[in-house]
């Protein structure tokens, strides 16, 4: 690629949303689009300003820093002795947050540390320092930090760990610096600056850094990706499209495409397309706002296909376009009288759409719910049928009506069909298709005029197909299907879900309406409900419970981590969780030792540490 070509291209990329960089066959960069320059640090998004200097004696530093000697030059012992805090237990790996004065033995610093899988809320030192007012915070949850000098703000976000400093001249009581995103890029983590290492001037006029002919790694890492570019750049592996890595320790979305003209076989470089992954929830909110508005547009051409009574089923919230789809169908089901089928992962609200779906069509008739979990196998038959006195030891010696009989005219509810026995299957379709039942201990039929909705959480396909469940009965029961999705896949439906079910339990336990602080309600927002409806339900009484003012607050919500599992597959997968950040606990972070003791390959062990939401 010549040197206009270059000019040309890079032009073209200054004004794309994406960072991208051009590595040649020598390992220099040739092009850095702005983009690149911005979320890798190369360039300082910043309005504040300093000369380049050198930490000198007498400076009052300040730094907060969420783990101890990963991502801040190896600060450590050594370091902290600079400033005078010789704490010995303190360990690699702990939070701190601290001020002190450079090489001064006589001055006292002020800090605080925490190891970190011990903190739930944010630690902060608030103190008055030789006249300084100095704030220096760390935010677990949030995943920042923040240093305030007499309410002038530094905050720097992390992915994984960040050692922020500001450093104030002991003479002149200016800032003299302060860390900036891309800090390691520029050679300036903490501990080098404590050891003498010299610090760059940011100057928010200073925009176009100019990066070319440098060598990759004089700017990036040594890492995962650098390994990998050089090995597409010497033809040893193919194109990498949408990979995670890491770039001076924040993580990235990577492509890694090969570069050669086509008269040429050999690669001349390759091209590095790279966007921040710290950003992607941005990036998806807008994706999501721009699927929203195709969904309006074909939600108003399919009105007249959706249409339902406005007040009809105000017991099953929601106004998004998969809530609309379930209560189209729940109208259309309770318009005849098919036997129904209601899907859905568990807590979704099958049972209270279905007693929706039965009220909707026939009001004044009995609706028996029948717990198909709660049975045990002996008694599935005398409960389903009911028995005549005396059927069997310590029956009633008048008899006892079943949930068929007594849902005669009316509706019966089979919570969990996929629990019932296969003899008891075998019954349950002699009864849906010749509509007559028989008492245990009785020959004599009962004829019953019953709607059925039943409702499941598995997919009886699949257990049809593990014959755990009889195909006939399933097509008997299959004749109307309902998905209802889980709240992760309809969260325009929050909002209302949860004021529906924050006033009717103001209103069940007879308490003072109260209302969410708008932190707890993003946090509420924001979490993925696993457990659906039933663990939304559970976690506002449980916020209720806690709070005694009108307004609750995030402190007040025990949402995700401590969150109580319910279904074996719930309990197994807390589990599963528990041993994974022992064992990262036990190795300090390291993944390769955690991953060698779990016998876990590396694709099955990222994703699990992703989907528990464990970082080290």
């Amino acid at each position: 690629m010549d040197n206009y070509d270059a000019k040309a291209i890079e032009l073209l990329m200054d004004s794309m949303n994406q960072g991208i960089v051009y590595v040649d066959a020598a390992q220099k960069i040739q092009i850095c689009n702005r983009k690149a320059k911005e979320i890798t640090g190369i360039v300082i998004d910043t309005h504040a300003s300093h000369d380049a200097g050198q930490i000198t004696e007498g400076d009052i530093v300040i730094i907060a820093d969420n783990k101890l000697g990963d991502d801040d030059g190896n600060l450590g012992r050594e370091e902290l002795a600079l400033l005078n805090i010789n704490d010995l237990d303190i360990r690699s790996g702990d939070m701190l947050v601290a001020v002190g004065v450079y090489k001064n033995k006589k001055i006292e610093p002020e800090f605080k540390y925490l190891r970190e899988h011990q903190l739930n809320i944010p630690m902060c030192l608030d103190v008055n320092y030789f006249g300084f007012h100095i704030a220096a915070s760390i935010d677990t949850e949030k995943k920042e930090t923040l240093i305030v000098v007499n309410d002038i703000g530094y905050k720097l976000n992390y992915y994984s760990s960040v050692g922020n400093m500001v450093i104030i001249d002991g003479t002149t009581g200016d800032i003299k610096f302060f860390q900036a995103k891309g800090y390691s890029i520029r050679n300036e983590d903490a501990g080098n600056l404590l050891r003498g290492q010299r610090y760059f001037g940011k100057d928010p006029e200073d925009t176009d850094l100019d990066v070319t002919g440098r060598r990759f790694l004089d700017l990036f890492d040594q890492s995962a990706l650098s390994e990998r570019l050089f090995a597409v750049l010497a033809g040893q592996e193919e194109q990498i499209s949408n990979h995670l890595y890491e770039i001076n320790k924040r993580p990235f979305i990577c492509n890694i495409v090969p570069w050669c003209k086509a008269e040429k076989q050999s690669i001349e470089g390759v091209f590095l397309l790279i966007q921040d992954a710290e950003h992607l929830e941005n990036l998806l909110d807008d994706r999501n706002e721009i699927i929203k508005q195709i969904e309006a547009k074909n939600e108003d051409t399919t009105e007249i296909e959706m249409s339902y009574p406005e007040n009809a089923f105000e017991g099953f919230v929601g106004k998004s376009h998969k809530a609309r789809e379930v209560k189209y169908m729940a109208y259309k089901a309770s318009k005849n009288r098919f036997n129904v089928i209601i899907t859905g992962e568990s807590g979704t609200g099958k049972s209270k759409l279905a007693r929706e779906i039965h009220l909707m069509g026939n009001p004044g008739a009995p609706f028996v719910e029948v717990n198909c979990n709660a049975i045990a196998p002996t008694l599935f038959e005398s409960e389903l049928f009911g028995y005549v006195g005396g059927a069997f030891t310590g029956a009633k010696t008048e008899g006892k009506v079943g949930f068929f009989e007594a849902a005669n005219r009316g509706t019966i509810f089979l919570d969990e069909i996929g629990e019932i026995p296969l003899d008891i299957q075998v019954k349950l379709l002699h009864v849906l298709q010749n509509k007559i039942i028989y008492r245990v201990g009785s020959s004599k039929p009962i004829k019953v005029d019953v709607r059925v909705i039943a409702a499941t959480n598995k997919n009886l396909e699949e257990e049809v197909a593990l014959g755990h469940f009889r195909q006939d009965l399933f097509y008997r029961i299959n004749v109307f299907p309902i998905d209802i999705p889980p709240i992760r896949e309809r969260k325009a439906d929050l909002y209302l879900l949860i004021n529906q079910i924050l006033k009717k339990a103001c209103d069940t336990y007879g308490l003072e309406t109260k209302q969410f602080s708008g932190e707890a309600l993003q946090k509420l927002i924001s979490y993925n409900w696993p457990g659906n409806v039933r663990e939304l339900e559970n976690a506002i009484e449980r916020a209720i419970t806690l709070c005694e003012s009108n307004i609750i607050y995030s402190e007040h919500l025990r949402i995700g981590k401590g969150s109580i599992p319910t279904t074996m597959k719930e309990m197994l997968a807390k589990e599963e969780e528990r041993i994974l950040e022992m064992t990262m606990i036990k190795y300090n972070g390291d993944k390769q030792k955690a991953m060698e003791e779990l016998d876990m390959s590396r694709t099955v062990f990222y994703d699990k540490l992703k989907r528990y939401n464990i970082k080290y």
